[in-house]
């Protein structure tokens, strides 16, 4: 339905689905403002209810004291022209309404809430939230004003002060209505901003792209596309006209041997010798469509490998296409590991998970031998071959076998293998085609591992393998405003090792590293995964603990504080201990995540002073006056 409604544009469709996401965003933010503001309005009812009770013990009192002739029935009506407030019933200490604001008296109280409201202590009341009501009732106890003329029990009677819900909740419900016109018109706005963007974006390119396919359909490869983006598109583009550039060369060779045949045909005037010219056209032909063919799947699988450099992504990407586009039943790829071959990535067998992680010696199996000699081998029919090991027999199929070295810079990398239920259906020509191949599979790899390395070494420190004060000022500004955002809690951990600078001039640097080396190691494995370790200056270290109050944070500073003496003491190492600086939000209000950082280095400075190996947490009004 919604694919005829949107029709074919790529851009109604792709507006249509972040819409979608937005509407369901918005409506979710709605439904959670109106379940909060319905508790907030019940709270602040309830409260200005416990006043108009007070209000009315108390007068109650003073009319007892000083002035009968004012009457409790004056007084509800009084009270009952509140805003707030829609009727006020007494009832006398049986539970049964004496008087009322309104003109028809209300029910009785059941017995069960006579109890409960009997067994309350004094200042305490009972709320209850109906579909139509609000009710707040409240005993009326004897004062000694009272006592005058009501010498019996505790309770004197009972008082309802009752809303109606729609009184209530009508803020909340305006402001709901007003909330839902404001969503609809940013919504409205976003609808044609996206339209705009992906229509004049994407589209419009992808079509100018696929007219200039439609023409190269047409046996009309001299056009090419303007390179007026640097862009996935661009590449693509650019691609493209190397394509048709090779597809143009291949056609012109094609009509100079098809010249070459007019002229031996004017030449050769016997039968025989124009049929053989005729036959070897039509070999050359076959072969030039072969190449194109060969081409044109070469020029699909390349796009499919430099979509990403993500090296998980980059293996399934490459197992699968060659499953999917180069029609190859089953694809393992191995990566060379020390003295190993490992199975990283496999896609077409009837379990590709269970082949994940299988090992392989140099030299053991087809692959080992591959990956030790670096040649590729064929295997026509596995059920005759004794090297071929079934993957550790996890795959039992028989067929076709063929394994071949992925090389960079000459060097065994890993073996790609690929594989048909078929026997003999595997040729030398699937070797060569193969074997070009993971030559850039090779280079895609390695650009994959380099872009790791590089990404892994920019955020950490070398000497301790913790994150680095760089990648410290992203996440901590991520998590303080994901804390303030959803108002939860925030701690932090200023780490100092006690009296370092002397213990690197007592032992050597050397010795110091190795001690930073195992404190970073103690840090990693007594806090959880959410945690962030970093290395903030020579011997301090900073831990952010997301989603952790200052109890939590105080808990894990003494078992790193214990944890880390222990350690020292049981290695035999010179001892060391730790101080720890402890600050928490929102148990302490900030302006900005620069002062939260500050009061935890304010906090380890007290540390110092007390007396170092022990952790304090960060008082504001007393650290700020001590500073001064």
């Amino acid at each position: 339905m919604f694919k005829n409604l949107l029709g074919k544009s790529l851009a109604y469709r792709l507006t249509a689905f972040m819409t979608l996401v937005v509407v369901i965003t918005l409506g979710i933010v709605i439904f959670l403002y109106i379940y909060l503001e319905r508790d907030f309005a019940s709270t602040t009812a309830e409260y200005q209810f416990s006043l108009i009770n007070r209000t009315f013990n108390e007068l109650i009192s003073y009319i007892n004291g000083k002035d009968h002739g004012i009457q409790p029935q004056q007084l509800i009506e009084r009270l009952g022209e509140e805003s707030s407030v829609n009727y006020i019933t007494l009832y006398n200490n049986s539970g049964r309404p004496v008087m009322s604001s309104v003109t028809s008296l209300q029910t009785p109280l059941s017995e069960k809430e006579l109890k409960e409201l009997e067994n309350l202590s004094d200042d305490h009341s009972v709320a209850s939230v109906s579909k139509k009501t609000l009710d707040y009732i409240a005993p009326i106890r004897l004062r000694a004003s009272c006592r005058k003329c009501h010498a019996d029990g505790n309770i004197l009677g009972f008082i309802k002060i009752s809303s109606y819900a729609g009184n209530v909740y009508k803020h909340t419900y305006d402001m709901a209505k007003k909330l839902g016109l404001i969503f609809l018109f940013s919504l409205l706005i976003f609808g044609v901003v996206s339209i705009f963007i992906s229509e004049f974006v994407v589209v419009k390119p992808l079509k100018e792209f696929v007219a200039l396919i439609h023409k190269a359909e047409l046996n009309n490869f001299l056009p090419r596309s303007k390179l007026t983006r640097e862009d996935e598109i661009g590449e693509i583009e650019d691609n493209f006209n190397q394509m048709l550039s090779r597809i143009t060369n291949l056609m012109a060779t094609s009509v100079e041997k098809e010249r070459e045949l007019v002229f031996v045909k004017e030449e050769l005037k016997y039968k025989e010798l124009l049929e053989k010219r005729s036959e070897q056209i039509e070999k050359v032909n076959s072969e030039l469509e072969g190449s194109v063919k060969e081409l044109s799947m070469l020029y699909n699988f390349g796009q499919y490998i430099i979509s990403t450099v993500d090296m998980n992504d980059l293996l399934r990407i490459i197992t699968t296409a060659i499953v999917d586009t180069l029609n190859y039943k089953e694809c393992a790829i191995l990566f060379k590991e020390d003295n190993l071959l490992r199975i990283v990535s496999a896609w077409g067998f009837e379990d590709n998970a269970k082949l994940m992680g299988i090992e392989f010696g140099l030299e053991e199996g087809i692959s080992g031998s591959v990956a030790s000699t670096g040649k590729p081998m064929l295997i026509n029919d596995t059920s005759r071959e004794s090297r071929y090991l079934h993957y550790k027999g996890q795959i039992q199929k028989e067929g076709a076998f063929l394994s071949v070295p992925l090389k960079y810079k000459n060097i065994v990398i890993g073996v790609l293998n690929v594989s048909n239920d078929i026997p003999n259906s595997l040729t030398k020509k699937d070797i060569d085609f193969l074997t070009a191949i993971s030559a850039q599979i090779a280079v895609v790899i390695e650009n994959a591992r380099l872009y790791e390395q590089t990404k892994e070494l920019s955020i950490t420190d070398d000497l301790t393998g913790l994150f680095n004060r760089r990648h410290m000022r992203v996440v901590l500004d991520k998590e303080w405003e994901r804390s303030n955002r959803y108002s939860q809690p925030l701690s932090l951990l200023m780490i100092d090792l006690d009296l370092f600078k002397e213990y690197n001039d007592k032992f050597g640097h050397l010795k110091g590293d190795e001690a930073l080396a195992i404190l970073s190691q103690i840090i990693k494995m007594n806090i959880r995964g959410i945690d962030v370790p970093i290395r903030y200056g020579g011997e301090e270290f900073l831990i952010i603990l997301p989603d952790t109050n200052a109890a939590g944070a105080m808990a894990t500073a003494e078992k790193l504080r214990k944890a880390i003496a222990d350690a020292f003491t049981q290695n035999n190492i010179p001892t060391l201990t730790i101080s720890i600086g402890v600050v928490a939000s929102p148990d302490e209000i900030f302006d900005s995540v620069h002062e939260f950082l500050y009061a935890s280095d304010i906090a380890l400075y007290e540390a110092k002073k007390r007396g170092r190996n022990i952790m304090v947490k960060y008082d504001g009004k007393s650290m700020q006056e001590n500073n001064k």
